[in-house]
């Protein structure tokens, strides 16, 4: 849950996935909407993800920009039961 919004876990899972490929395309980082442009969704919705996953150290903030963060990789990962 971030911001008033209840995400799946394969939506973090995907989330953290689009991550990792829109750094290997913006090395120095990528921006909300970065993010938002190719997950095909809103601001509304890109925000809180993003902050969720900066919230578990799947990303990390720098300024207007989303880094990797120790735990991204890790998050990327999750599979389902």
């Amino acid at each position: 849950e971030s911001g008033g919004c209840y995400f799946a876990a394969e939506a973090v899972r995907d989330a953290a996935r689009l991550s990792m490929q829109l750094l290997e395309t913006h090395p120095d980082g990528f921006t909300v909407s970065d993010f938002r442009v190719a997950a095909g969704n809103t601001r509304k919705h890109a925000v809180p993800l993003l902050s969720y996953l900066d919230s578990i150290g799947a990303t990390r903030r720098r300024e207007d920009r989303r880094i990797a963060g120790p735990r991204l990789a890790r998050t990327a990962e999750i599979t389902e039961p």
